[in-house]
């Protein structure tokens, strides 16, 4: 039989699924998003999210041409209780060094980048239909691996 550490942490996958339905199905480059009349991409929920055109154009001013091609959004940010309270990163590369830009975090070498809920509440004032939050937690020992697919 699974051992109880087994099924616990299998409650708590599907739990985190269920936390996490408003994440979306895809996402899509900034730059098709400020080409589409209403801005918006279908989430796991079936609903819609749909993003402010003018925090499209502010954003798309501290992206490259290349970074605009390839800046998926919304830009997810995992909550991560594990590793700290109010803790949360942006796993994907792009987003972080665009992150990394608007909040004058001076390392452009980032994969990862861990945020505080100071720079979450700055991020959120400006660029609110931009981000997307998800819950997150690793329960092991080895350095997590995160994954939203169904």
């Amino acid at each position: 039989m699974f051992s109880s550490d087994y099924k616990i942490e299998k409650l708590l996958e599907l739990e985190l699924r269920i936390v996490n339905k408003h994440l979306p199905i895809q996402r899509i480059p900034i730059e098709e998003l400020l080409k589409m009349e209403f801005p918006c991409v279908k989430l796991r929920d079936g609903t819609l999210h749909t993003f402010k055109k003018a925090e499209l154009e502010k954003l798309r001013t501290y992206l490259s041409d290349e970074e605009a091609k390839k800046l998926l959004l919304p830009i997810i940010i995992i909550l991560r209780p594990d590793i700290g309270e109010g803790a949360a990163i942006i796993e994907d590369s792009i987003a972080a060094h665009v992150v990394a830009k608007i909040l004058d975090i001076r390392n452009t070498k980032i994969n990862k980048l861990v945020l505080y809920r100071p720079h979450v509440a700055y991020l959120r004032r400006f660029f609110d239909t931009i981000f997307q939050f998800a819950i997150s937690i690793n329960l092991s020992e080895e350095e997590p691996q995160v994954s939203f697919s169904e």
